[in-house]
């Protein structure tokens, strides 16, 4: 029937076909997503592994080698990268964000998350979770500052340049500005980091006693952090869906932010499970 009028659905795809876009993430960006996603899943396992094993050495372990090598990014992002960055153009700095982006989508939120875990596990450890000590509780407020700047503002500056890549005609001055942003924040972080390590040493000359492992802390931790993230998340991904219906975005975009949320709530669950062997 030639005079019919085609289903409204129908018409709506036939639509976006017609004016479909074309996503400009760059051949790499998914090969680097997932190097990085299998990387983020390392520490959060390993701290699995040293719970369900009761090692004491290997969770010391994870602990310090997390906290190392999140503290080493941030410093590297903000000494030296930052000194690199400032000698580019907008050109040049779009396409370091366009590597830098999905090389630490994952693996830095996964070595803070991990940090953290381990950290208090170790302190009920060794006897010196008590908010009685001044070191703890310093070292709680350095902790609650780090993840609010980490979920409130690093990881949704990410996701904002992750998205205007994703556009055919992204705006190359604000993904620079974003960049910049968390270049800078990632300075401040390390500064903190390096005095939560001295705050650390403090702690390491408190007398061991012998206390319960309280899990409930750790959950509640834990709860907090993926409630933080899911929060700030989702709350970009409909910012983003919003663009997808404004025919902004194409449908690889949109499912590659959906594999991002899948992956990160992957590594919170394996955090979580953690609490099942303690």
């Amino acid at each position: 029937m030639h005079g019919e009028t085609p289903p409204h659905g129908a018409a709506r795809n036939a639509q976006r076909t017609a004016g479909s876009v074309h996503s400009s993430f760059p051949p790499y960006s998914n090969r680097l997503l997932l190097q990085s996603f299998l990387l983020g899943l390392v520490p959060p396992i390993v701290l699995l592994a040293a719970i369900a094993l009761k090692d004491l050495t290997l969770l010391t372990y994870t602990h310090v080698m997390s906290a190392v090598m999140w503290t080493g990014f941030d410093l590297f992002m903000a000494i030296i990268l930052g000194r690199v960055l400032k000698s580019l153009d907008i050109a040049g700095r779009v396409e370091v964000a366009k590597r830098l982006t999905p090389s630490t989508f994952f693996i830095l939120p996964s070595l803070a998350a991990t940090t953290i875990t381990a950290g208090i596990y170790l302190a009920m450890e060794l006897g010196v979770f008590n908010f009685s000590y001044l070191w703890i509780v310093a070292a709680l407020a350095i902790v609650a500052i780090l993840t609010i700047q980490g979920f409130v503002i690093l990881m949704p500056n990410s996701m904002k340049i992750f998205i205007e890549l994703a556009k055919p005609n992204p705006r190359k001055e604000e993904i620079a500005k974003l960049n910049g942003i968390n270049i800078r924040l990632a300075g401040v972080q390390g500064v903190l980091q390096i005095a939560i390590i001295f705050i650390m040493v403090n702690i390491s000359n408190i007398p061991p006693a012998q206390v319960q492992l309280n899990l409930s802390s750790i959950f509640y931790s834990l709860v907090a952090f993926a409630a933080l993230f899911l929060g700030v998340y989702l709350s970009i991904y409909r910012g983003a869906v919003a663009s997808y219906r404004r025919n902004e975005l194409d449908e690889k975009a949109i499912s590659t932010l959906r594999l991002g949320l899948y992956g990160h709530i992957a590594i919170f669950m394996i955090l979580g499970l953690t609490l099942l062997f303690a």
